[in-house]
């Protein structure tokens, strides 16, 4: 079932049951663009959405009434059409890092503007009776893909998401890693300390030089008579980094300047990634993997020669599997493992 109204879409995959009533969890996936709510099983199903624009003009305490009333409206979207406990089982929350896990703050994150020590948790909890679990968005979906899609078997995996920017989760022996609260931020590797400047504040990080708000910055200083601005029709269409893979694909040199510099920079990072956890898999998701034809066979060329010759043996890198939905999974297995508990 797809609903859609002016700021919002409703979709629902829910079979009726009848007789025993299901155990289910409330999943939330926070970004700066938009907020998803689910319900989830226990088996990282999504039975139902609800998905709207983040209010984030409304600053912290809006946005935070939106999710309490989103999820409310999900409820009252599907109540008549499955049997569904009293109470959820928990309540899993991804959101944008910073932030710390376990007392249920967000730091600082660049894309919640505004957002500065909030307390993220305590209202949630209050508002649905239910322990709640937090964590950076590419851990949950991390633990997602570690636990649903093209991490299963694994004991230890490293996921990256590439898209406006570069998330990563670390799984080490079957749990997400945190160091002391916020490990995982291998998008903020230093490639080149002389590089672009990038979103945290640093220079030369692998995000700056890697996704697609990267790409898209480099191919604006294409001349204006190059193929790329011919294909954005002079600026009337987004200069994106799929247009800069299209003039790539069709010999522009200045394309295919922008992509080389990108693609070697992502490779040093699995590279790095590679020295430093060695892990069974990297798993790439994010919007950029819709590139995977031209991302993968180049990482994979790219880290056989560059990794010490002990790393050789082995090496897999491969596209995550659960696509737009995994921020929700990941929320819901945030609960199912209970990896992140709230201490406040």
């Amino acid at each position: 079932m797809y609903l859609r109204g002016a700021h919002s879409l409703f979709v629902c995959t829910l079979e009726v049951h009848t007789g025993d009533f299901m155990k289910y969890i409330l999943a939330i996936d926070l970004g700066g663009t938009k907020i998803a709510v689910g319900i989830v099983d226990l088996k990282g199903k999504v039975l139902a959405k609800l998905v709207e624009p983040t209010q984030i003009r409304s600053g912290p305490k809006g946005v935070i009434r939106q999710i309490i009333r989103m999820s409310k409206d999900l409820f009252a979207k599907i109540r008549d059409q499955i049997c569904i406990d009293s109470r959820v089982v928990g309540v899993g929350i991804g959101a944008p890092g910073p932030l710390k896990p376990a007392q249920g703050i967000i730091i600082s994150p660049p894309n919640l503007p505004g957002w500065k020590n909030v307390q993220l948790v305590r209202p949630i909890r209050q508002a649905f009776k239910a322990p709640v679990f937090l964590d950076n968005d590419a851990n949950a979906a991390a633990l997602a893909e570690w636990m649903f899609g093209a991490g299963i078997g694994t004991k230890n995996m490293v996921y990256f998401t590439i898209s406006t920017g570069i998330g990563a989760g670390v799984i080490i022996n079957g749990c997400l890693y945190h160091g002391q609260f916020a490990a995982g931020e291998l998008g903020h590797m230093i490639i080149d300390p002389d590089g672009p400047k990038c979103s945290c504040g640093s220079y030369g990080c692998l995000e700056a030089f890697s996704s697609g708000t990267a790409i898209a910055r480099e191919a604006k200083k294409a001349p204006k008579n190059s193929l790329l601005w011919k294909l954005c029709k002079g600026g009337t269409l987004t200069l994106d980094a799929s247009l800069v893979f299209r003039a790539a694909e069709r010999k522009d040199k200045f394309a295919q300047e922008v992509l080389s510099r990108a693609l070697v920079a992502l490779g040093i990072g699995m590279v790095n990634t590679i020295h430093t956890f060695h892990p069974d898999k990297i798993v790439l998701g994010g919007g950029m993997m819709k590139e995977k034809k031209h991302i993968l066979p180049f990482l994979r060329e790219f880290t056989q020669k560059k990794v010490m010759p002990a790393f050789r043996k082995n090496i897999k890198i491969q596209v995550a599997k659960l696509g737009q939905d995994a921020g929700l999974i990941g929320a819901a297995a945030l609960v199912i493992t209970k990896s992140s508990p709230i201490s406040i």
